[in-house]
C-alpha cells in the first residue's frame, strides 16, 4: 500500500529559463495549504525536450526531495500522452492533474482533496468569469468554442472540459488510463468516459492566479484537435448505441416473457 496520500500529476513542455525556482516555490506553497499528516507527492512529465542542463536540474531536484519524481523522454508526444504516463506512475490513491505553472490558486486543490475523500470520484474545475477577463482573445475565442462543441455536439453537462485541473480517486484513475488522445483534447476524453461510467462528480469552481502567463496555440495544434473531436464525437455515438443495446439479463428476460 502506498505511504503516499496525494500525487499531482505536472506535464511539463520546454520551460522557462529559471523554472525550477518557480516550481519549487509552488511546491512549498501546495504543501503550506495541506495539513502536515498528508503526505504528498508530485510527478512531473518532461514531455520531449530533453537538454543535458534541464536533467541535471531533475536529477538534483529530487535527489535533495525523493517526494518530487521526474519522468522525461526525447520525443514529444503531446500533453495527453504526458499526463497518462504520470498517472500511471502516480502511487496515491487520489490524484490531481494540473498545468506545471499552477495556474489555479493553491487553496482549489485543498477543496479537490476534501471532496474526493467525502466520497466524489472525480472532481473538475470550472473556470469563473474572471478568468475569461484575462485571456487573450484568440484564446477566449477557443475557449467558449470548445465549451460550445461540447455541449452541442457531446451533450457534456460538463462543457468546460479544458480548465486544466482535475481529481479522481482509483475509479477516476482507470477511467482516465482507458484515454487514447494523445494531445489537449484528452481533457474532454476523459469527462465524456466519466459520464459513460457514471462516476460520482463533482464540479467546483476555480480561481485564476493573477501572474498567470497564456502560451500560444498554434493553427496546426487546433487542426489536430479538431480531428481528435470528431473522434469523441463518433465515441459518443457508440456509447448511445450501447445505451440501447439489450443486456444479457434484460434479453434472457425478454425470452421468459415472450416464452
Amino acid at each position: 500500500m502506498s505511504s503516499k496520500d496525494i500525487s499531482f500529476v505536472l506535464p511539463l513542455y520546454k520551460p522557462n529559463p529559471n523554472w525550477h525556482h518557480r516550481f519549487l516555490d509552488n511546491v512549498v506553497k501546495a504543501r503550506s495549504i495541506f495539513p502536515s499528516s498528508v503526505n504528498i507527492e508530485f510527478v512531473i512529465v518532461n514531455d520531449g525536450f530533453e537538454t543535458p542542463e534541464l536533467l541535471n536540474l531533475f536529477e538534483v531536484i529530487s535527489e535533495k526531495d525523493p517526494s518530487i519524481t521526474f519522468i522525461s523522454y526525447p520525443d514529444n508526444k503531446g500533453k495527453g500522452y504526458a499526463l497518462r504516463t504520470g498517472v500511471e506512475n502516480a502511487s496515491a490513491p487520489y490524484v490531481v492533474l494540473t498545468d506545471f505553472d499552477f495556474p489555479y490558486e493553491h487553496e482549489n486543490l485543498l477543496t479537490m482533496y476534501h471532496d474526493l475523500q467525502k466520497g466524489y470520484e472525480v472532481v473538475t474545475g470550472k473556470r469563473n468569469h474572471t478568468y475569461y477577463k484575462k485571456l487573450p482573445l484568440k484564446r477566449w475565442l477557443i475557449s467558449k468554442g470548445c465549451s460550445w462543441l461540447n455541449r452541442n455536439f457531446l451533450s457534456l453537462y460538463i462543457n468546460d472540459t479544458q480548465s486544466g485541473i482535475k481529481a479522481f480517486n482509483e475509479a477516476g484513475k482507470k477511467a482516465f488510463l482507458a484515454t487514447t488522445i494523445d494531445r489537449f483534447l484528452i481533457d474532454t476524453e476523459f469527462l465524456q468516459l466519466v459520464t459513460h461510467r457514471n462516476l460520482r462528480t463533482k464540479i467546483n469552481e476555480v480561481s485564476l492566479r493573477d501572474d498567470v502567463v497564456f502560451s500560444n496555440m498554434g493553427y496546426a495544434v487546433l487542426k489536430t484537435e479538431l480531428k481528435n473531436f470528431a473522434q469523441l464525437v463518433k465515441q459518443r455515438r457508440r456509447f448511445e448505441k450501447e445505451k440501447n443495446v439489450p443486456s444479457i439479463a434484460q434479453t434472457e428476460q425478454l425470452s421468459d416473457i415472450i416464452a
